[in-house]
């Protein structure tokens, strides 16, 4: 019975993937829209067919275990070099004003510190997924608020680093002694730097073996083994497990197989991911959603429009044109999956209750639907002014030339 269920969870899934992910994407909603919706059709507010979500969880969580795993493998240090400028002095820029502003407003409301902290926190960071899908596909990765945009998603995916490792301490100071655990982030972090020199100088050199053994089943299982092993170890010692996939990328992005790494893993990212907005889909009361949808709707516009307006600014003053940063700000105003992630944590480790945890997930949740709809304006702006977006290059020449 149990292995009919999870063939039943994965059938259901897959045949709902196959009929409204193509459909959604031709209508230019986009891939996440249709697994969000997904997940909302199959679960208990419509057919119920995936009531009990856990298998469907487990498999979401390796999901962003692989997400994570990417983006480390794909930090070589050249293109951190390269982008640093733009990365840490808008990235952060963005992410601590959006929160700083945000957090003000959570405590101004009522809420607990912590709760502010983590929560403005998590509503700062944009959907990588979508962003960087729809850069792609309209070519405008290239373009100065492309590359912008870029940037700052690629600050954001460092930043939920450090934020899901120190969120596990700052939930034991809350419940226990009321201080904050220096001792045992020292520890961790020890532990952490013992574990990167064992993989530099131990798992890198027996990889690169399984490697030159022309066996691409035992190289890709190898990987795997990293990437799975680094996870279970963190996951050991109180730390989320998605710092260790990000650490098995980060062993691996200097090596001279990470081209045979990535043509696994990207697209087993992004199966996986589907799997983890769909599960999200399936976790929105829709009960909640509907008694309490004035309020998802003020939370939702407070934190969209906060960002948006950030984002503005910050593009006006790189670029000196507002076009350029209203772009920036309609593209990433929206929530997105890291940001679901800590809301997740936090819930796990009893920083946000129940309530706390539904509504900040609706109107997260929400946000990302109304993504595809920001993205038609992005295009019209683009339509009206073809000639007037300059590339990132023109841009630094004229940057140049000007100092």
């Amino acid at each position: 019975m149990f292995q009919e269920s999870i063939l039943l969870d994965i059938f259901y899934y897959l045949v709902a993937t196959v009929a409204l992910v193509p459909i959604c994407k031709t209508l230019g909603l986009g891939n996440i829209f249709g697994y969000l919706m997904t997940g909302i059709l199959l679960g208990p507010a419509c057919f119920g067919l995936l009531s009990k979500s856990h298998h469907i969880e487990q498999i979401s969580d390796f999901g962003i275990i692989m997400l994570l795993f990417v983006i480390g493998l794909e930090l070589s240090p050249s293109r951190l070099k390269k982008l640093r400028g733009i990365i840490f002095k808008e990235g952060m820029a963005q992410f601590i004003v959006t929160s700083g502003i945000l957090c003000f407003f959570m405590t101004w409301y009522g809420y607990s510190l912590l709760t502010s902290v983590v929560v403005s926190s998590s509503l700062s960071l944009s959907s990588t997924a979508f962003a960087l899908y729809y850069l792609k596909e309209s070519d405008q990765l290239t373009k100065s608020y492309g590359h912008s945009s870029f940037s700052i998603l690629l600050f954001q995916d460092l930043i939920i680093i450090p934020i899901l490792t120190i969120l596990p301490f700052f939930a034991e100071s809350s419940q226990i002694v009321g201080q904050f655990d220096y001792r045992g982030l020292f520890l961790n972090i020890i532990m952490i730097m013992g574990a990167l020199i064992f993989g530099k100088f131990a798992l890198i050199p027996a990889i690169s073996w399984m490697y030159q053994s022309q066996s691409k089943e035992i190289f890709i299982s190898s990987c795997l083994l990293l990437i799975v092993g680094a996870s279970l170890l963190m996951d050991h010692i109180g730390l989320s497990k998605a710092l260790g996939s990000f650490m098995a990328g980060i062993f691996l992005t200097n090596s001279k197989f990470r081209t045979e790494i990535s043509s696994f893993s990207v697209p087993l990212k992004s199966m996986l991911m589907g799997v983890f907005f769909m599960a999200f889909g399936l976790s929105i009361d829709m009960d909640y959603f509907r008694e309490n949808i004035t309020h998802v709707i003020l939370v939702t516009t407070v934190f969209t429009l906060t960002k948006t307006v950030v984002l503005t600014i910050i593009g006006r003053v790189k670029s000196g044109r507002w076009s350029m940063g209203f772009k920036m700000g309609l593209l990433l105003g929206q929530g997105g999956e890291f940001g679901l992630l800590i809301i997740a944590t936090a819930t796990e480790l009893f920083i946000l209750n129940e309530n706390e945890s539904n509504l900040f997930i609706s109107a997260v949740t929400l946000s990302i639907f109304m993504s595809p709809f920001f993205s038609k304006i992005v295009d019209y702006l683009n339509e009206r002014s073809p000639g007037l977006e300059e590339s990132f290059e023109e841009q630094n020449q004229e940057m140049k030339q000007a100092s």
